[in-house]
């Protein structure tokens, strides 16, 4: 996994992971680590999430007021 990402990660990208996959669970820690390790900071997507105070325009990016 971690080697298809390697290189092409910056920041603002939201990494997919279906669970129930023969490898995700096994990779999950080294893929964590790994992105740390370049320097970015791991967040759930409901940390991205605004959750008052904000708009979606037309093209469905959540904006705050």
């Amino acid at each position: 996994m971690w080697a298809r990402l390697d290189g092409k990660i910056k920041n603002g990208d939201i990494i997919l992971s279906h669970n129930g996959t023969e490898h995700t669970a096994d990779s999950l820690d080294k893929l964590l680590t790994n992105i740390e390790e370049k320097g970015f900071q791991v967040v759930t997507v409901s940390d991205l999430i605004y959750t008052d105070n904000y708009v979606i325009d037309s093209n469905g990016t959540q904006k705050q007021k």
